[in-house]
């Protein structure tokens, strides 16, 4: 099962990696909750804006997964999110994020990012 709840999250990041908010949004389950510092998400409608906004902006953002600790059905990650900048700069943000995966769908995700 240990396998399974983190091959779910790194599906996650891949789909957001390639920006392709349909793959994203196909790995949520139809209630999920997505929470971060500025925006709290219920749903398929609420995610598929959220991403398709997101992906959208000028700024082009991509996760690494640095470490991963997967207990039942949750997964705790440290991540890097790297920011592309539109005149060409980037910048590096360390993120923490909790992930809750059922029957291989994530069912809530809360995101903790550090202030650049």
């Amino acid at each position: 099962m240990t396998a399974g709840v983190l091959a779910a999250v790194e599906a996650h990041l891949d789909a957001f990696n390639a920006g392709d908010a349909d793959r994203v949004l196909a790995q949520f389950a139809d209630d999920a909750v997505f929470a971060s510092a500025d925006s709290l998400v219920v749903g398929r409608r609420g995610l598929h804006a959220l991403f398709a906004d997101s992906f959208a902006a000028p700024v082009r953002a991509t996760l690494e997964l640095r470490r991963a600790v997967v207990q039942g059905d949750t997964v705790a990650c440290e991540l890097l999110e790297r920011l592309a900048l539109p005149d060409g700069s980037s910048t590096e943000i360390d993120v923490a994020a909790f992930y809750t995966v059922r029957s291989g769908v994530l069912v809530r995700v809360r995101v903790y990012r550090e202030t650049p």
